[in-house]
């Protein structure tokens, strides 16, 4: 599986799912849980985990650092 379109994916997805609250540790919590969703996608055998943990500290850092648009 090619990292780069799941890593967009994941991008997208957690942009979408955090924007909707200025609240940055919920959009950190958020970004967490999809980043690790996609990260059980990518790793295999003994990457698993490393996939895991490190699509959660991706999802956490871009979920923490977004906030919804004024309205």
């Amino acid at each position: 599986m090619k990292i780069a379109p799941v890593a967009a994916v994941l991008a997208a997805g957690v942009v979408t799912l955090s924007a909707c609250t200025n609240d940055p540790q919920i959009n950190a919590a958020t970004g967490g849980l999809a980043g690790a969703a996609v990260g059980t996608q990518i790793g295999q055998g003994r990457g698993n985990t490393a996939a895991i943990l490190g699509g959660a500290a991706v999802g956490t850092a871009i979920g923490g650092s977004t906030q919804a648009p004024p309205r």
